[in-house]
């Protein structure tokens, strides 16, 4: 699903403030429309060559546009319907912005079976460091166990997390 590239997602508050301001949002805003738009070369453009980025779904954070381009190479390859839907946006400080959102689609398919691919979404958080207008440091933050349970829904007959 390709969404027009000049539409920008409508973030609360993004258009209060200084033209300083305005001009901070820009990665975070680029960000998302990228990921939405499944464009991988337009998200590494967005981060600096040393960023690191990471997602509780991952073992380990990548470091490097390298090991970034690669991650969403496959998350997008795996799971081509996912989606952010940004609910909030908020400024830290001048260098740093969070944005809350849903992410939505569907799981990779189970053992390979189209039709055992199931829908989900998941609140959660991105945390930004920005340097010199591009992406520095990202870590996302979601009930990764809430997809899992989508993926493999016998993990929902377990008995309750803690």
């Amino acid at each position: 699903m390709q969404r027009d590239q000049r539409e920008e997602p409508v973030l609360s508050g993004e258009r209060t403030g200084s033209d300083a301001m305005l001009r901070l949002h820009s990665p975070v805003r680029e960000w998302i429309a990228a990921f939405n738009a499944h464009d991988v070369s337009a998200l590494v453009a967005l981060y600096t060559d040393e960023a690191e980025l990471g997602d509780s779904g991952m073992k380990y954070p990548r470091h490097g546009k390298a090991a970034i381009e690669d991650w969403f190479t496959q998350r997008f390859a795996r799971m081509p319907t996912i989606e952010y839907i940004p609910t909030h946006h908020y400024f830290m400080a001048e260098h740093q912005a969070a944005v809350t959102w849903t992410a939505r689609g569907r799981t990779p398919r189970l053992l390979g079976q189209k039709w055992l691919a199931r829908p989900f979404a998941v609140d959660g958080i991105s945390v930004f460091t920005l340097e010199n207008g591009r992406i520095a440091w990202q870590h996302g933050y979601y009930d990764h166990l809430a997809v899992v349970e989508r993926v493999l829904p016998f993990l929902q007959w377990l008995p309750s997390r803690m």
